[in-house]
C-alpha cells in the first residue's frame, strides 16, 4: 500500500488516541482508594510495613483478594513505597496504564513480522486506547489486574510464537499471578503448540502451566461458582447471549440506557465478527489435521501455522486466551447480573478481540484490493468507537471524579466515603488503616477536598430561591433536586449538597439527570439531584445546603434545618 506522500501524518494519527488517552488519565486521576482498592493496597501496605517476619510478608504478598492473587499490583506498591516512601493512587492508575502501552508496542512488533505498510496499523490504537474501560484505568485494583494480565499475555504469545520458549514460560507466570484470568494463558499457549506440532514444549508448557496454577489456588476459599453452574442450567440462553456481549462489548454505545438496548448491538457485531473468526481457525486447523492424521488431503491449501509463521501463532495464541475468557466469563457472570456482561472493567478485552480479528484478516487476504477496504473499514470503526467513547464515557469519568473527590473528604473527617458502608465494621477497620498511614506520612488526602470544606464552612448566605431548588423528606432519607444544574468536564466545576453541624460536614455529590430524549448517545440531561440516606448522619439538628463550585469560586448557600434523630 503506497501511501508515502502521507506518510508524514500516519505516525501522528496513531498517537493521537494514546495522548487523549494519557492525558484523561492524568487529568481525572485523584490520589484515592476506592472501595476494592483498599485490601491490595492500604490494607496490605500496612501490613507489610508493620510486620517483621519475612514469612508473614510473603504471605500478603501471594495472599488472594476476592478470587485474585494480585502479586504484581503488590509489588508495584512496594516499589514506589521503597522509592518515595509513601502509597500514591495517580502512580497507581500511571503505572498500570503503562502496561497497555507495552501492549500497543508488542503488537507494532509482532505486525511488523507481516511486512504490510504501517498504515494498516492505524485502526489498532483506536480501539485499544478508547474511554470505554475507564473503571480500569482509573480504578487502581482493577489496572492492576487487567492491564497487566493483558499485557503478559500478549507478550507471552509473541515470545512463544517467536520460538523463545523460556521467556513465553516467564511471561505467562507473571500473567498468572497478576489477577486468575491470567490462568488462560497456559491454554492459550497450548493451542499455539498442538498446530505448530511441537509436543517436547507442550509438555513443559503444561508442566509449568499446571504448577503455577496449582499453587495459584492453593489455600484459596471457594467463591461460590456452584451458584454459578446453577444459574446456568436454569438460564443457559443467558451465558450464550453473554459470551457474545463480552466480545461485543465496545458497541455498547448507550451505556445508560436499559439492559436489552445496551446488549443488543454488541451481541449482533460480536456475532458478525464471529463468522470470519470461524473460518480464519479453520484455516488454522486444517494444516495441522492434515499434517497429523492425513485429514482433508484434497482441501485446497492453506495458511496455517505452520506455513504463515510467527504472526499467525501469536494472534492465534491471544484469541484463544479471549475465547476462554469470553467462556468463563458467560458461564460465571451473568448470575449478578447481565449488564456485567458489558461492564466498563472488561472492555479491555472487547478491543483485544476486534484487533487480533482485524489483524487476522488482512495478513491472511492476498487481495490488495480486499485488504484496503478492511483497513478503512477499520479505521472507520475504530475512529467511531473512540469519537463515541468520548462524547458519551467522558462526562461519566469527570462526573466519578468529583464523586471520589468529596468522598475522600468524607472518608478522612467522618470515617467513611469511599465504598463502605457508613459506620460498619469495615468502614471503621478501613477507617483506622487510613489514619495510621495518614499519621505515619505514608498518605495524603487530596487538599481539595478540605479547601471546598473550608469554604463551606464560611458559608452563611440562604440559597438564591430563584434557583426553584426542592428538597423532599423521605422515609430513608432526604431528597434535594436542582433543576437548572449543568455538568462540566473540568475536574474542578461540580455542584455537591452539603449538611452540616458545628461539629460535623458531610459532602453528597449532586448526580445529573438521567437523559432520556432521542439521542441515544448522551448521557446526562440539565439539572442535578440526590437523595442524602439518613444512615449516613449521625443524630443532631444540621444546615442543608447546595453549592456550585466552578474553579476557584463557590457559588450556592443553605436551604434550611434537617433534624436526624
Amino acid at each position: 500500500m503506497d501511501n508515502s506522500n502521507r506518510k508524514p501524518f500516519l505516525f501522528p494519527a496513531m498517537a493521537l488516541p494514546v495522548v487523549v488517552w494519557m492525558a484523561v488519565i492524568l487529568y481525572y486521576s485523584v490520589n484515592l482508594p476506592w472501595y476494592d482498592d483498599f485490601d491490595p493496597f492500604p490494607d496490605f501496605l500496612h501490613k507489610w510495613i508493620t510486620s517483621d517476619s519475612l514469612f508473614e510478608r510473603l504471605t500478603f504478598l501471594f495472599q488472594p483478594n476476592n478470587e485474585h492473587r494480585m502479586v504484581v499490583g503488590k509489588l508495584a506498591t512496594l516499589g514506589y513505597y521503597w522509592v518515595t516512601g509513601h502509597l500514591n493512587f495517580t502512580f497507581l492508575h500511571i503505572g498500570a496504564a503503562l502496561f497497555t502501552l507495552g501492549t500497543l508496542a508488542v503488537f507494532w512488533r509482532a505486525f511488523r513480522r507481516s511486512g504490510l505498510g504501517a498504515w494498516y496499523f492505524l485502526p489498532v490504537p483506536f480501539l485499544l486506547f478508547q474511554l470505554q474501560y475507564h473503571l480500569v484505568f482509573l480504578w487502581a485494583i482493577c489496572g492492576w489486574q487487567h492491564e497487566p494480565v493483558v499485557f503478559f499475555v500478549v507478550l507471552s504469545m509473541f515470545l512463544l510464537s517467536g520460538k523463545r520458549f523460556g521467556g513465553a514460560l516467564l511471561a505467562g507466570v507473571c500473567a498468572t499471578y497478576a489477577m486468575s484470568s491470567g490462568i488462560f494463558v497456559w491454554p492459550a499457549g497450548a493451542a499455539v503448540l498442538i498446530l505448530r506440532s511441537q509436543y517436547k514444549q507442550l509438555a513443559a508448557w503444561v508442566a509449568v502451566g499446571v504448577v503455577a496454577v496449582g499453587l495459584y489456588f492453593y489455600g484459596m476459599s471457594a467463591q461460590g461458582n456452584e451458584s454459578s453452574f446453577a444459574f446456568f442450567a436454569r438460564y443457559p440462553h443467558l451465558s450464550v447471549l453473554g459470551f457474545f456481549a463480552f466480545l461485543g462489548g465496545l458497541f455498547d454505545f448507550f451505556p445508560e440506557k436499559s439492559i436489552v438496548v445496551r446488549s443488543a448491538l454488541p451481541v449482533a457485531m460480536a456475532l458478525i465478527v464471529m463468522v470470519w473468526v470461524v473460518v480464519w481457525l479453520w484455516r488454522q486447523l486444517v494444516p495441522w489435521l492434515k499434517r497429523t492424521f492425513g485429514m482433508f488431503k484434497n482441501a485446497p491449501q492453506s495458511a496455517g501455522i505452520a506455513d504463515m509463521g510467527n504472526l499467525n501463532a501469536f494472534l492465534l495464541g491471544i484469541l484463544s486466551f479471549l475465547l476462554v475468557e469470553a467462556l468463563v466469563i458467560g458461564l460465571l457472570r451473568p448470575r449478578f447480573g447481565f449488564f456485567v456482561m458489558i461492564v466498563s472493567n472488561y472492555k479491555i478485552y472487547p478491543a483485544l478481540f476486534l484487533i487480533v480479528t482485524y489483524l487476522s484478516f488482512i495478513v491472511s487476504t492476498r487481495s490488495e484490493n480486499l485488504r484496503k477496504r478492511a483497513l478503512r473499514v477499520a479505521a472507520l470503526t475504530g475512529l467511531v468507537i473512540w469519537g463515541v467513547s468520548i462524547y458519551s464515557y467522558l462526562p461519566v469519568i469527570a462526573e466519578r471524579r468529583k464523586y471520589y473527590m468529596v468522598n475522600g473528604y468524607n472518608q478522612e473527617h467522618n470515617g467513611f466515603g469511599l465504598g463502605h458502608v457508613p459506620y460498619s465494621e469495615g468502614a471503621r477497620y478501613v477507617d483506622n488503616v487510613m489514619k495510621h498511614l495518614v499519621k505515619n506520612g505514608i498518605y495524603s488526602y487530596p487538599t481539595e477536598g478540605n479547601e471546598l470544606g473550608r469554604q463551606v464552612h464560611a458559608l452563611t448566605t440562604a440559597f438564591p430561591v430563584e434557583r426553584q431548588v426542592t428538597v423532599a423528606h423521605r422515609e430513608k432519607g432526604i431528597y434535594v433536586n436542582d433543576p437548572e444544574g449543568t455538568i462540566s468536564p473540568l475536574r474542578s466545576n461540580g455542584e455537591y449538597a452539603f449538611v452540616r453541624n458545628a461539629e460535623r460536614l458531610y459532602f453528597f455529590k449532586m448526580e445529573p439527570h438521567k437523559y432520556t430524549g432521542r439521542n441515544f448517545f448522551r448521557q446526562y440531561d440539565k439539572g442535578f439531584d440526590i437523595e442524602i440516606p439518613h444512615s449516613s448522619l449521625l443524630p443532631g439538628t444540621y444546615d442543608l445546603g447546595i453549592v456550585n463550585v466552578e474553579g476557584a469560586g463557590l457559588k450556592g448557600g443553605i436551604l434550611g434545618k434537617v433534624t436526624i434523630p
